[in-house]
């Protein structure tokens, strides 16, 4: 998730030389024929389809129950996200206003804009710290780094060679069926690759989520999304783990998220109770209204 340019390099190699099989017919730009098609009035978003395995989150919405309080774990995620997507936002805005800096000054910058950012999250100061300080530092570097070898850039091109992607890129996903204001954690235009970030454990739902967002992407911009790129994204407030994996977008994987947008959707059309699922999580915002006492 903390893309430099020889990463993307690196990324971009190893997609070219991976197989691409993705039938015609499961591209999102095929959004006016059926497996892509919904015929169904109501829209979800992405995330909204990883709470529960029976979907009954979105029949609950639907009945007006309010979601409970946050767990610590969500609210960790939350901090992380917004800590991330902030830094790399930050660094970006820095750049364009003092293209001349180097990377200590860089630093020293990014530096007085976090105690700016802390007053959202000062009861999670240290791991919010420790992850805005390793995002600084390796973007200090690549400051330096890009310097070195080129001169003169204007302050597009430096930001776009140390700070090579998006963040919070929006995506419009009505077209097959999802929120009209999707945002994709982080985007890479040079692949082009999707990439998520998360917090805790693995889940396979998440993969199911990039596929997702490969055919908002796809029916909006006709452009073909073969890879998506998974990160689990951990802090304490002493180190950030960091562990990512390409995930292949696949026939399979794209079906089986069509399958379950129609039944998503189908719940929110009629109003349908689909039952307690045998999974429940604690952190799910639903928890305590499935299971009250």
């Amino acid at each position: 998730m903390f893309f430099t340019s020889s990463d993307i390099l690196l990324l971009s190699r190893r997609i070219k030389k991976s197989p691409r099989t993705v039938d015609e017919e499961l591209r999102g730009w095929n959004w006016n024929e059926p497996p892509i098609y919904s015929q169904h009035f109501s829209q979800t978003s992405v995330s909204e389809l990883i709470y529960c395995s029976t979907l009954r989150n979105l029949y609950l919405r639907q009945k007006g129950y309010k979601i409970g309080e946050e767990s610590s774990l969500i609210k960790k995620g939350r901090a992380i996200h917004d800590t991330y997507s902030t830094a790399i936002n930050t660094i970006k805005r820095l750049l364009y206003s003092s293209p001349q800096i180097d990377g200590n000054k860089l630093k020293t910058l990014m530096t007085d804009e976090f105690y700016s950012f802390l007053k959202k999250y000062e009861d999670q100061a240290d791991y919010v710290k420790t992850l805005w300080d390793y995002i600084t530092n390796i973007y200090s570097a690549e400051l330096d780094r890009v310097r070195s070898k080129f001169f003169n850039l204007t302050e597009d091109s430096l930001v776009s060679s140390v700070v090579p992607f998006c963040v919070e890129y929006p995506v419009d996903g009505s077209l097959v069926g999802l929120s009209s204001s999707l945002r994709i954690d982080a985007f890479v235009p040079f692949i082009p690759l999707i990439a998520e970030m998360k917090t805790g454990k693995y889940k396979y739902s998440h993969e199911l989520q990039l596929a997702g967002y490969a055919l908002a992407f796809e029916s909006q911009y006709e452009i073909p999304i073969d890879f998506g790129y998974l990160c689990y994204v951990n802090v304490d407030d002493k180190e950030v783990k960091s562990n990512c994996k390409l995930i292949p977008i696949s026939n399979s994987l794209r079906s089986e998220f069509l399958d379950k947008r129609d039944k998503a959707l189908e719940i929110m059309d009629n109003v349908i109770d689909p039952g307690i699922a045998n999974d429940c999580e604690k952190e799910c915002p639903y928890y305590k209204v499935c299971h009250p006492s």
